[in-house]
């Protein structure tokens, strides 16, 4: 497994060190406004780096579904079932670099955005106008802030895993012919509307620290059963 770990890891690491070299030139635009005292560069920079995270656990999600895809319908991708691994292992090793990426992007985030908050009050102004967004009682403390991000990472990993599963439906009913990536939108659409309809049935009547970390488990949950729901028709359809 950890073999498999590293070799998904190793497909993926070039686009990885971009983003983590493009977070370094937005954080470094930040401290450049911070330490010369000016206030425009300063919020362009924050705002950067905010871009930068959030477009950040976005394409490690689509690297990680691109990733599947290229293994299921290309020869060279293909022969990685072939070896003597079962694919529960495989897509294992597949999920756990995904979920792995999404944290360390947001440990390194959430470790960023700490030491800018404590280099400059007016980002909690900021961060607190966002978080209005979200609800009333968000405040950005470090209970709020981070059961917030890992409700986000959660629910990425379970769209990630809900993406898995649409890509294997359609790959197992059209066999790479025309209109499969067509079906494999709807059906990640189809997927994803129930799996937030389960979502929703957390009580508003918690306060916003549980209701993250609920949703949050849920959603992990849900990633789980389509995992193993998604190796199921690999093993069974799809011959690897």
């Amino acid at each position: 497994m950890l073999k498999l770990l590293k070799y998904e890891f190793r497909k993926t690491m070039f686009p990885k060190l971009i983003l983590l070299a493009a977070f370094v030139i937005m954080e470094g635009i930040f401290l450049y406004g911070h330490w010369t005292g000016k206030e425009d560069t300063k919020a362009l920079g924050m705002g950067l780096v905010l871009f930068t995270l959030f477009f950040s656990f976005l394409l490690l999600g689509i690297l990680s579904l691109v990733t599947l895809h290229k293994d299921m319908n290309t020869r060279q991708g293909y022969m990685l079932f072939m070896t003597p691994n079962s694919t529960y292992r495989i897509l294992g090793a597949k999920v756990a670099e995904c979920g792995l990426s999404l944290l360390i992007a947001g440990a390194i985030g959430l470790g960023i955005g700490a030491l800018n908050f404590s280099m400059l009050s007016e980002v909690t102004k900021l961060i607190t106008s966002l978080l209005e967004n979200f609800g009333s009682n968000l405040v950005p403390d470090f209970p709020t802030l981070s059961s917030l991000l890992f409700n986000i990472l959660s629910h990425l990993l379970c769209s990630v895993t809900t993406a898995y599963l649409a890509d294997v439906i359609s790959s197992s009913l059209l066999n790479g012919r025309k209109g499969n990536l067509a079906i494999t939108f709807v059906l990640f659409i189809l997927i994803n509307y129930a799996v937030q309809k389960i979502l929703t049935l957390v009580p508003d009547s918690l306060s916003v620290v549980p209701v993250f970390l609920l949703q949050g488990g849920i959603a992990l949950v849900l990633a789980g059963i389509m995992y193993v729901i998604t190796a199921r028709l690999m093993d069974r359809y799809l011959s690897v």
